[in-house]
């Protein structure tokens, strides 16, 4: 049971320093340590401490099946911030009235009661599982859905059956070498699946939303920094050695009669505007791949839309192109305006580039309900369309469709890592010839109202 314990443990310790920032890890992290004190109680009777092995056994047995469920109500993304906070309260109740009663009744669980608590959770919590992965469109997060169903649904249906139905028939059923085994298969299948998957399962982590693309980009980050960092110094060591001798020519030194002053001058500018350039694309891709801080507040997508359409109107203009901003909702979502402002740009930007100029080209930025609850925003254009073999690349730092010099192939990278540190998501469509349309979706528990469409 000890052995029991400490794996249960273990893993609780790796969801929580795998991403301590993400609330589906936290409640992943509450409900295995939960789980994991089962374990103890053996220990604590033969040891004669029978009020800590009630209380170990009580909270095992409560707050195991609340933790569970609480943390598939977050993870499933199907609730609404309040609706969250209020479940979070109301299924606590059941908890306390159990612990009340077993206090009551001579500091003895009573596992009939206990089942007809513990029944609707976990089932409830499976299904959510179920939910979560039937509703999800993006195809990286549908894969990890589906690895986090195959998981942790098996061992929370094991732990309702031998636990729970067979101490209700019998009170001495032996479950531990039942339960054993799913506890194991769970272990097993998550770090075998974050290892094959290359994508972890709630991290291996146990970490919900991560995949491969993730950790390019992470491994980009890293290796950017360090490479920025020095190439920064020493663009700057050079940029201020060519004003230095551009400098001192100029003012002491009377070149030889076959080298002209100015051919000296233009050979240093060309170093110093060369200089700068380099700094300015450092700068560029550092500021385009560091970490992403968000400073969310409730902001109307609409007003974002039409600042950013206002913004590039100019570039609209001098294309010949017609963008319209269609409501078929205008809700009010928890988001960082700026970065969501920066991402819609990045979007209307490659939506105006991939439309040939005077072409009669037409931008629509749609809001709209999604399907699976919450709102996406679409920018759809008609412009020549992404070629299949690109599609499932363009997401990846450093690959752009353009073909140009001047494009880092950062900017879908960075939409991406907004969309994601938002909670939400972000899908491409598109067909080579018929234009593109990318959606960015936030989940219901992101909507904090909804206003009638004008």
């Amino acid at each position: 049971m000890l052995f029991y314990f400490a794996a249960l443990l273990a893993a609780a310790v790796i969801l929580i320093i795998s991403q301590p920032g993400k609330e589906s890890n936290r409640w992943a992290t509450f409900f295995v340590s939960c789980a994991s004190i089962g374990g103890l109680v053996d220990t604590a009777e033969a040891l004669g401490w029978e009020l800590a092995a009630f209380l170990l056994e009580l909270a095992n047995h409560t707050l195991t099946p609340y933790g569970a469920l609480i943390f598939c109500i977050v993870y499933s993304e199907l609730f609404r911030t309040r609706a969250r906070t209020i479940l979070k309260f109301v299924l606590l109740l059941p908890v306390v009235l159990l612990a009340v009663l077993f206090f009551a009744w001579g500091r003895e669980i009573h596992y009939m009661p206990l089942l007809v608590f513990v029944a609707p959770y976990y089932l409830a919590s499976c299904a959510l599982l179920v939910a979560a992965f039937a509703k999800e469109r993006d195809r990286r997060k549908k894969t990890n859905r589906l690895m986090t169903l195959f998981i942790i649904a098996p061992s929370l249906l094991a732990a309702l059956l031998f636990i729970n139905v067979g101490r209700a028939i019998d009170p001495a059923f032996s479950f531990f070498s039942y339960i054993a085994g799913f506890i194991g298969y769970s272990l097993f299948a998550g770090v075998l699946l974050a290892f094959l998957s290359g994508s972890g399962v709630l991290g291996v982590k146990l970490r919900l939303e991560r995949d491969p693309l993730e950790s390019a980009i992470e491994a980009v980050s890293s290796g950017t920094a360090l490479l920025n960092h020095t190439i920064k110094n020493e663009i700057g060591k050079i940029s201020l050695s060519a004003d230095n001798i551009k400098s001192t020519l100029l003012r002491d030194v009377r070149p030889e009669p076959d080298i002209p002053s100015a051919a000296v001058e233009e050979q240093l500018q060309i170093i110093a505007n060369s200089a700068q350039h380099m700094l300015a694309m450092v700068t560029r891709i550092h500021g385009q791949t560091q970490e992403i801080v968000l400073l969310e507040r409730p902001h109307r997508l609409a007003d974002i839309a039409e600042a950013c359409v206002r913004h590039h109107m100019p570039m609209f203009a001098e294309r010949g192109i017609f963008a319209q901003i269609v409501r078929k909702a205008d809700p009010e979502v928890m988001c960082d305006a700026v970065h969501l402002q920066e991402v819609l740009g990045n979007l209307l930007r490659n939506a105006a580039e991939a439309i040939r100029p005077g072409a009669g080209g037409d931008i629509r930025i749609v809001l709209a309900p999604a399907k699976r609850g919450g709102v996406t925003i679409t920018v759809r254009d008609n412009g020549r369309g992404i070629p299949k073999r690109q599609l499932d690349r363009v997401l990846e730092p450093f690959y752009t469709t353009k073909g140009r010099g001047g494009n880092f192939g950062l900017g879908l990278t960075y939409c991406y890592q907004v969309m994601q540190q938002s909670g939400g998501s972000l899908r491409i469509e598109s067909a080579e010839g018929e234009g593109t349309a990318v959606s960015l979706y936030f989940p219901g528990n992101k909507v904090t109202s909804m206003h009638r469409p004008d």
